[in-house]
């Protein structure tokens, strides 16, 4: 981005007016969009052409233009337009076409995602339209992949005028509600609230951009599913987003999947019904269970706390979904949940990482590597002073009571077969746990009824089975209106084919591919 004094002509003022900065320049420009907009008679009636002209010249003073100063210009055109979000697409296509980074060029797609959900077009037209941001994705994401030395560029940080930009963007569809949610609307309140932190990065951006359209096409596909039997269309969702999420390599999408798994229901519940969000639930715990990927495993490309999180979020996940296979007496799918987990990288490294924040020697290991022994054992380590879930911290020690709560009778927990059985690595067999003694179950239930007690006091109010949290409050619930589509065959080239400005796109692209390395566990 450009550093120092920015000057720029502003025509109606007959000056060129000097800007401390870019920042200033969007903020002031925000400001006299929003005032424009509502001010005009009647919706898309507001005079732009100065704010045209400003940008336009902005734009061109960069070989690789700021994020900011594109999403400004390009809600510029799409205010003249409203409807043509093919023109959006290839916009925002041509003007990332020139960075570096693989990061920015997909932060950009997010108004084309939000637009996406709010618009009543066709259902050829909608089909095609995701299709093609996946397909752009996908283009990004090999692109990614081939930098694999970690040659490409940093994608930076969001500018602190990020804010006002969004806005801008959800001004057509913000009725009283948080602009975040309008135009973020399936992305979970968590990630919202990343996003409203002041110098989030653009990878995160990028992340969660392609968790929206990762999980708009998913409902997509079920509302278009009608006739198709339950079972059936849960192993083709499976196979669908087993084989798409190596495509993507994102660290930062797999991470904000994870997050919106954390709470109930997921934020889709003005697209689907209540038993098919339960079934997009279910094919998401599979995905992410059930499968190890190279690209999260590959720690030397993650940041470390980045890393952390996604498996403390991995840990907590599989033991919901372990629970909620029991709960519906499915114990073959709670085992699968087990003994994947209890093999993966996640323990290993929880365990590492636990054991170098305290110290060699100062802890004991858990007496298995199953979810709720792991996340027990993490609990335990958090009330003796090791900093391990953070704010969350009472929130995760009330969710694993009501686990044992679930898996026992009151105080006195009775683990089931499943906790009891874990995978060795190094034998590749079965091993029993037969560790505990009267002491150790003594201790245990001792321990259990601090949890409750210390639970009891600060345990998080939730709402609807929805967790709120600071932020833009809890709007998820607010209902949109999105018809169901019809799957049929359809091309993505189309939209990345030259339109009336010339821009265009070489590559044709088709639906994600799975690569070699990924294995996937029924």
């Amino acid at each position: 981005m450009a550093a120092g004094p920015l000057v720029v002509d502003f025509p109606s003022m007959g000056a060129a007016l000097c800007f401390n900065s870019l920042e200033s320049l969007i903020r002031d420009s925000a400001s006299g969009f929003l005032a424009a907009v509502s001010a005009a008679p009647a919706p898309g009636a507001a005079d732009l052409t100065n704010f045209h002209r400003v940008f336009s010249r902005v734009l061109s003073g960069y070989p690789d233009p700021p994020l900011e100063a594109v999403w400004f210009f390009s809600a510029l055109t799409f205010h003249d337009r409203p409807d043509d979000l093919r023109s959006l697409l290839q916009l925002l296509s041509a003007f990332a076409a020139s960075s570096p980074s693989a990061a920015k060029p997909l932060a950009l797609l997010a108004p084309v995602v939000s637009e996406l959900f709010h618009s009543d077009k066709t259902r050829r037209e909608t089909e095609a339209l995701v299709e093609a941001v996946l397909s752009y994705i996908s283009i990004c994401s090999s692109r990614a992949a081939a930098s694999a030395d970690g040659a490409s560029a940093e994608a930076g940080r969001l500018l602190p005028a990020f804010g006002e930009l969004v806005k801008v963007w959800s001004v057509r569809h913000s009725k009283d509600r948080c602009p975040f949610q309008v135009l973020f609307p399936i992305a979970g309140e968590e990630a919202r609230r990343e996003l409203m932190k002041e110098g989030c990065s653009v990878e995160y951006l990028a992340g969660v951009v392609v968790a929206e359209a990762f999980l708009l096409r998913l409902c997509l596909k079920v509302q278009n599913a009608t006739g198709l039997p339950r079972a059936e269309l849960q192993k083709e969702l499976k196979i669908w987003a087993v084989s798409s999420i190596p495509v993507f390599q994102n660290h930062h999408f797999f991470g904000v999947l994870l997050n919106m798994l954390l709470n109930s229901p997921l934020p889709v519940y003005s697209l689907l019904s209540a038993d098919d969000e339960i079934l997009v639930r279910d094919v998401l715990y599979d995905a992410l269970i059930l499968v190890d990927y190279s690209f999260i495993n590959n720690v030397s490309g993650v940041d470390q706390a980045d890393l952390l999180r996604i498996y403390l979020s991995r840990l907590i996940i599989t033991l919901d979904a372990v629970n909620d296979a029991r709960r519906k007496g499915d114990q073959g799918r709670a085992m699968s949940f087990i003994n994947v987990f209890s093999t993966s990288n996640v323990p290993n490294y929880l365990i590492k990482w636990a054991t170098c924040k305290a110290g060699v020697g100062a802890i004991n290991k858990p007496i298995a590597n199953t979810p709720q022994a792991l996340l027990k054992w993490l609990v335990d380590l958090e009330e003796k002073g090791l900093k391990v879930f953070g704010d969350d911290s009472s929130w995760i020690k009330g969710r694993l009571i009501c686990a044992e709560v679930k898996n026992g009778y009151g105080n006195r927990i009775i683990h089931s077969d499943a906790d009891l059985f874990f995978i060795d690595k190094q034998s590749g067999g079965e091993v029993m746990d037969t560790k505990g003694s009267e002491d150790e179950e003594a201790v245990e239930m001792e321990a259990t009824g601090n949890a409750f007690m210390a639970a009891a006091q600060s345990m998080k109010v939730e709402a609807n089975g929805i967790r709120k949290r600071k932020g833009c409050g809890n709007e998820d619930a607010a209902a949109v209106k999105f018809v169901k589509y019809k799957v049929e065959d359809s091309s993505a080239k189309d939209y990345f084919l030259p339109a009336n400005n010339g821009m265009s796109s070489g590559s044709e692209v088709e639906n994600p591919q799975s690569d070699d390395e990924m294995e996937e566990s029924d």
